[in-house]
């Protein structure tokens, strides 16, 4: 009887020790593995398949602000690229750039070469590569001049212009305002040409103008206060834009 309590003592021992061994077998080792969050900002470049043309030079850039600027130049055709302004989310793990026209590209995803783009519903585009490579996180303060239809409007000395798919006002001046090179503007056109290109094309002072522009983005005088603000820079108005915004 005096050996009882030792034999209890082992059976107790042998038990626990057989405990971690089988919890260890029936963990899943996928649970552990973490996944790297994607990094949707920066500047994106590269030359897309085109049916009529050489190819389609794009550049996209995607702003830490939730919007982008896509700009996309037919070569052999186009000397100033085609500019879209909008929106951009994530959906599925894709970068999705919404408020454009219909035959834009909606849809990119992250690929061994850089940005791939997709159709709307996600499939391959089409057996030819359609990559864009990422360049850096930023280009500076201004980027370069595109072709790009949005609302202008003048009222009470405060002018704006809020690009087509764009859900808000950029402020605007015509010409570059940048100083001048060698006694010369840095462009011809000037803000009173703006200004009375506008009123010519209105009716009333104030009316939203729906036109098409050769502009840039880039940094100005702040609208209040000290410090600066993101301009559009209208260097030329090519006209109304017949079909207004899509």
């Amino acid at each position: 009887m005096r050996y009882l309590p030792l034999l209890s003592l082992l059976i107790l021992l042998a038990g626990c020790s057989g405990t971690p061994e089988t919890d260890t077998a029936t963990t899943p080792t996928t649970d552990t593995v973490a996944t790297t969050p994607v990094s949707w900002t920066g500047y994106y470049t590269g030359t897309l398949p085109c049916a009529d043309c050489p190819g389609v030079e794009t550049t996209l850039w995607v702003r830490s602000d939730s919007t982008y600027v896509l700009q996309r130049k037919y070569m052999d055709r186009d000397s100033v690229p085609f500019g879209m302004v909008g929106k951009w989310s994530v959906a599925d793990g894709e970068l999705v750039l919404g408020g454009q026209r219909p035959e834009a590209p909606l849809r990119w995803r992250t690929g061994p070469a850089g940005l791939e783009q997709r159709a709307l519903d996600g499939s391959s585009i089409s057996s030819a590569p359609h990559t864009l490579e990422k360049l850096a996180d930023a280009i500076g303060d201004a980027i370069p001049r595109m072709r790009l239809t949005g609302t202008f409007t003048y009222m009470a000395d405060a002018q704006s212009f809020q690009p087509c798919g764009a859900t808000y006002n950029w402020p605007c001046v015509g010409g570059m305002d940048m100083g001048e090179e060698e006694g010369e503007p840095l462009v011809e056109f000037t803000n009173v040409d703006l200004q009375k290109a506008y009123l010519k094309a209105v009716k009333t002072g104030g009316d939203p103008w729906v036109v098409d522009v050769i502009c840039t983005l880039g940094m100005g005088p702040a609208m209040e206060g000290d410090g600066a603000d993101e301009y559009i820079f209208i260097e030329q108005v090519i006209g109304t834009a017949v079909k207004g915004c899509p």
